[in-house]
């Protein structure tokens, strides 16, 4: 399963925890990747997938947070490298914004992105 896609631009494997090829696949999983597939489209150009899905293991030895959006639902992505990369960067943040994404974290590289239920979280590194 986690060769096939989920989505048009996304498979199964690229949301999966790295320690132990685990994936919590329920209704919120599906919503979020919805949203992702969204932004990859008004975007037009790819997305990478960083982190999805985190065991608890493995987010205690990433230095996740504890009660990570992660152990749930979430993912820090980022565009490819190269030129531009911090103005597709700003517009995926601007395009999670319009699409409803409720967690957002801006990093150097990379956004998180999550659905969290109650109110918008915002943050920075």
């Amino acid at each position: 399963m986690t060769n096939k896609n989920i989505t048009e631009n996304f498979k199964y494997s690229e949301l999966v925890c790295p320690c132990c090829n685990r994936l919590i696949i329920n209704s919120r999983l599906y919503k979020h990747i919805a949203k992702l597939q969204e932004m990859r489209n008004r975007l037009g150009f790819s997305i990478i997938i960083n982190s999805g899905y985190r065991c608890e293991t493995h987010n205690n030895e990433v230095g996740g947070s504890i009660g990570s959006q992660h152990m749930q639902c979430a993912t820090d992505v980022r565009p490819a490298f190269g030129s531009g990369f911090k103005q597709r960067l700003k517009k995926m943040k601007e395009v999670a914004e319009e699409l409803g994404f409720t967690g957002i974290g801006e990093y150097e590289s990379f956004i998180h992105l999550d659905l969290r239920k109650g109110k918008k979280v915002r943050w920075s590194d």
